[in-house]
């Protein structure tokens, strides 16, 4: 284990991925805490430039940029990452798993003393029945998750000790925030849609329960790991802790909305899970992807809306609908971290009011 000198020296913070969903929080976090901020992206366009620091724009595929994009940078919270699940597995692996390795061994080279590197909870396996701790068996489904084992595979191979950066790795339930496009987004969609067909929405009940955590939950969280010597060389869970079955998500998102619903009762699990498994075969997907995105299109037509979401049958969240996904934050919260948002709903209610702000999604009443 490393000592915590390596802590006092962490003052320049390379933060990967700055335009996206948590990179941008962490941006603004560190700034707030006295760090010196290197903002990174693939394009600065879009980049909020940090009062100290600067933005720093390159491709991890790139290798002969990674030594200019370190340099000088005590730190690196790496959040940037390939989220289109459509994407072949050989693109997905190049940003997910090679590009992660080239960064890191670029960091230390330049003498970086710690790195902090995004993952998601679905590396846990989908047989697995039970709270998901640190220590449950990892079993990824889809490319999307393998691409991201294959980081945390190289993380666990590096030998101990020595001058190369401590990692930590978050392993972080699904995420909701601002400026998020990909995943829970698709629960911004939900009542939009269904409210174009009708004025009273259907509510569900029931469903498989899960945690999440929201963007800036999971920021405040690679920061705090910078400081604590407790999670170097290890994966550390970051959640919520709020447990909430499926339907009743949804029925939060309606009533941030202002949306008028009618409960519909819980379907049963069994259907559930067989309109899961058949949306989840190859090729039925894509298909159903076109008439989602056509009819969201006329939600941004009616709404007169940024066309910034593009909503989406990802075959990676319809499996989590055939299994529960209730993320352990334990181990974190022990060392003295808690959640902002430990509510989704009124997580979601904070997301909700900026998405509106944007013009990403209507507004009703």
């Amino acid at each position: 284990m490393a000592s915590t000198s390596k802590v006092k020296e962490t003052r320049t913070v390379l933060v990967t991925g700055a335009r996206g969903t948590v990179g941008g929080y962490v941006v603004t976090l560190a700034e707030s805490m006295g760090f010196r901020v290197i903002a990174s992206d693939l394009e600065a366009r879009g980049v909020r430039v940090p009062v100290r620091g600067e933005v720093r724009a390159a491709d991890l595929r790139d290798a002969g940029a990674l030594p200019a994009l370190v340099a000088g940078c005590d730190a690196v919270i790496h959040t940037a990452a390939q989220l289109d699940v459509s994407k072949s597995a050989a693109d997905l692996a190049a940003i997910n798993s090679e590009a992660v390795a080239a960064l890191y061994e670029a960091a230390a080279s330049a003498g970086a003393k710690r790195f902090v590197h995004l993952g998601p909870a679905s590396l846990y396996d989908s047989e697995y029945r039970g709270v998901l701790d640190e220590d449950a068996p990892l079993g990824p489904d889809g490319p999307y998750s393998m691409s991201k084992l294959g980081a945390e595979l190289y993380f666990r191979g590096l030998p101990s000790g020595g001058d190369a950066p401590d990692w930590t790795v978050l392993r972080a339930a699904p995420i909701y925030g601002r400026r998020g496009r990909h995943f829970a987004s698709a629960l911004l969609a939900i009542g939009p849609l269904f409210r174009m067909i009708s004025p009273v929405v259907p509510r569900p009940g029931g469903g498989h329960l899960s945690t999440m955590a929201h963007a800036e939950d999971v920021a405040r969280a690679a920061l705090f790991v910078l400081g604590k010597p407790e999670t170097y060389g290890r994966a550390i869970n970051v959640a919520d802790g709020d447990v909430v079955p499926l339907g009743e998500r949804i029925g939060c998102t309606y009533d941030a909305y202002g949306l008028r619903s009618v409960s519909v009762g819980e379907p049963p699990a069994e259907l559930v899970g067989r309109l899961a498994e058949i949306l989840s075969r190859a090729g039925v997907a894509p298909g159903l992807d076109v008439g989602l995105l056509a009819a969201w299109r006329l939600v941004v037509w009616r709404h007169d809306l940024k066309p910034a979401l593009r909503p989406r049958f990802d075959p990676e969240i319809l499996a989590s609908m055939r299994r529960d996904l209730v993320v352990d934050a334990s181990r974190l919260r022990s060392l003295g971290w808690t959640p902002r948002f430990p509510q989704f709903r009124a997580g979601f209610a904070e997301v909700l009011r900026w998405y509106q702000a944007e013009r990403w999604v209507p507004r009703y009443g």
